[in-house]
């Protein structure tokens, strides 16, 4: 009669290697340079490599939409034709609060990772990628919204 004793009861897959996340940290140069929207994503991103919790997500998708709204809405209040640095200053202002929750959820599992041994990944292409892509396409959006 076999016995089950020494049968592994946890598959290798359960160890399976993720990709290394971002400091959270370091999230706040796209949050400045590319504006709430890039920094959502790449917190999210982030978030999921950590293994944060959905409450977690929804926390940073939440702050991400404030940001958004938020600068859009004081964008449209204080639009001026020939005013274009206070719409960037807003889009990075925005883009800092959204960094601030993104760090609060995610620097306990970051520290954790580290502690295990983890080395952080480069931000470099992906951040620039965000930044270009997000930050643009978040500008045409300020602008569509502010023309009409």
């Amino acid at each position: 009669m076999a016995d089950d004793l020494f049968t592994p009861t946890i598959s290798p897959a359960a160890y399976e290697a993720r990709r290394p996340p971002w400091r959270p940290q370091s999230l706040i140069f796209p949050a400045v340079f590319g504006g709430p929207t890039a920094v959502t994503v790449l917190a999210l991103v982030n978030g999921r490599r950590l293994g944060a919790s959905r409450l977690a997500h929804l926390a940073v998708l939440g702050a991400g939409l404030a940001g958004l709204v938020a600068r859009l809405t004081v964008t449209l209040a204080i639009y001026d034709d020939g005013a274009g640095r206070p719409g960037r200053l807003v889009g990075a202002l925005a883009g800092g609060l959204v960094w601030l929750v993104a760090a609060a959820t995610q620097k306990r599992l970051f520290r954790a990772y580290e502690l295990r041994g983890g080395r952080p990944a480069s931000l470099w292409l992906p951040g620039l990628g965000a930044v270009l892509l997000l930050g643009f396409t978040e500008a045409v959006l300020v602008s569509l919204v502010a023309a009409a």
